[in-house]
């Protein structure tokens, strides 16, 4: 993939948009716990909005996109790859999701800086903020619903 290449650039973008969605669908479709599968549900509409955002994007739309700072609780920090298992609890699924968004967004933020066009560089910006923000809803519920629990 050429990274100053504007089209090739959102075509992997919206690749790997659809990659998590079909993965966040799946996990959905096999998790047997009901709060599991309506999270994954979540986190695969979300997916899907990227998705749809970026097929619909042109160069002039990145100048308008709003760049924020995202606050980072960390706790992906102390959490470890989860697999995927239909019998998952709660709390592995959290933290499966979590890793998935750190990963996601450190991609993202590793596309754009390897690029010298600044639309692309703000475009991935952009992208990894989105990532950061589901980090930070994750990690927030975690926090909330898991670790208070213990």
């Amino acid at each position: 993939m050429d990274l100053n290449n504007f089209k090739e650039v959102i075509t992997f973008a919206i690749r790997k948009e659809a990659e998590a969605y079909n993965l966040y669908t799946t996990y959905s479709d096999l998790s047997k716990n009901p709060g599991t599968k309506v999270m994954f549900k979540e986190l695969a509409d979300e997916e899907q909005k990227h998705r749809e955002i970026l097929e619909g994007v042109e160069k002039k739309d990145v100048s308008e996109y709003k760049l924020e700072t995202v606050p980072d609780l960390k706790i992906s920090d102390f959490t470890d790859d989860q697999e995927f298992s239909p019998d998952m609890d709660y709390a592995a699924a959290f933290r499966l999701a979590i890793k998935r968004e750190e990963h996601a967004f450190k991609l993202n933020n590793q596309i754009g800086a390897g690029t010298g066009n600044p639309e692309l560089k703000k475009l991935f910006a952009v992208l990894a903020q989105e990532e950061s923000k589901h980090k930070l809803r994750l990690e927030s519920e975690y926090d909330e619903n898991v670790l208070a629990w213990n």
